[in-house]
């Protein structure tokens, strides 16, 4: 393709959250996901959106921050910080996990869990989205970007359950 067929194709359009169902081995499990422009401004705006989707459980504290250590490491470490870049945010839920996904651009170097600045330097990191997190991992590479994320084991808030 030349650089005229390209241009072409529409760019991402942020704003619009889009939501599915995913049917596996019989449990059933909802998915949220949402385009953001690549800038510092869009980090409140998307960890707002995980924690309004797990507001009804005890976890959604830590989903909003490890959406946002997620989304402050794809601005800073990748391409999707540089002019015109953007960052996706996925949530996955099913009655017993969430998992908080963050696709970015690529370039910069490769994410790793356990390692990282110290506190004084750049925050707690992906150190601490490990710790509150039950699992994590990482796919991908630099050229073609990756998806960052933590799966946390929910529990539902007692007043939940009294309602239902």
């Amino acid at each position: 393709m030349n650089d005229q067929e390209l241009r072409q194709f529409d760019e991402p359009q942020p704003g619009v959250i889009w939501t599915t169902v995913r049917l596996r081995r019989g449990a059933g499990e909802m998915l949220w996901w949402r385009v953001f422009p690549g800038r510092g401004d869009q980090v409140a705006p998307a960890r707002k959106m995980v924690r309004a989707l797990l507001e009804d459980t005890q976890r959604a504290d830590d989903a909003e921050w490890v959406a946002a250590e997620l989304i402050s490491n794809a601005l800073l470490h990748t391409r999707s910080g540089a002019q015109g870049g953007y960052f996706v945010v996925e949530v996955a839920r099913n009655i017993c996990v969430a998992k908080v996904l963050v696709y970015d651009l690529g370039g910069g170097g490769v994410p790793v869990f356990g390692q990282g600045f110290t506190p004084s330097e750049h925050g707690h990191g992906l150190r601490g989205v490990a710790a509150l997190a039950n699992r994590v991992g990482l796919e991908g590479d630099p050229v073609t970007g990756h998806v960052v994320w933590a799966q946390l084991v929910l529990t539902v808030p007692d007043t939940a359950r009294a309602a239902s």
